[in-house]
């Protein structure tokens, strides 16, 4: 038979990601446009290309973001989580710290965190006038980031399923035999 309830498995991937991008659209909208606006930083990106960079870079951040969050049990470890790994995240981008200067290991490892690619794309488009062509690597490795990191946030929340459908149907059973049990003790008591 086919167990209709993995069939609700993208609905609820999808379905978590959209709501996360429509709450992160207008953050970035207002983190990119109005507040450079208000403090009159220097803009020289043009607006169609930064919306069409930060497409990509949200959908990867959201579901490496589902990815990571099965191992975060409780929600101020997501905290704790953010402050630990930013700075380190930070330098290892290339934009703070010369990239020529991170070790080749850790700029391996910096490519697997979406950051890295939104974060290079967006000062070439923003500080040196770049067009999609011209960040084509960043947009690419984000586009690639999505699809790999929207895969495993679906094995991991269909792991997740499975395991808390096994628990339920264990917890079931221990109350049903614990039911019959306190049955049977009545039966007994009554003949």
């Amino acid at each position: 038979p086919v167990n209709r309830h993995y069939g609700g498995l993208l609905r609820i991937v999808l379905g978590k990601s959209l709501a996360y991008l429509l709450v992160y659209v207008p953050v970035s909208v207002y983190v990119l446009g109005v507040v450079p606006r208000l403090f009159s930083l220097p803009q020289i990106g043009q607006p169609a290309t930064l919306a069409l960079f930060a497409l990509p870079f949200l959908l990867a951040t959201i579901f490496f973001a589902m990815t990571v969050s099965v191992a975060v049990r409780q929600r101020e470890s997501c905290m704790l989580l953010v402050v630990f790994t930013s700075v380190p995240l930070l330098f290892i981008s290339g934009i703070s710290w010369p990239g020529a200067a991170v070790p080749e290991f850790w700029r391996v490892v910096s490519w697997l965190v979406p950051s890295t690619f939104g974060i290079n794309g967006y000062v070439r488009i923003n500080s040196m006038g770049a067009d999609l062509s011209q960040v084509a690597t960043e947009w690419n490795a984000l586009w690639a980031q999505a699809a790999v990191y929207f895969l495993t946030a679906c094995l991991v929340y269909r792991a997740q399923i499975h395991g808390a459908r096994r628990r339920l149907l264990a917890r079931y059973r221990t109350l049903r035999d614990r039911r019959r049990n306190l049955q049977v003790q009545r039966l007994k008591k009554l003949s």
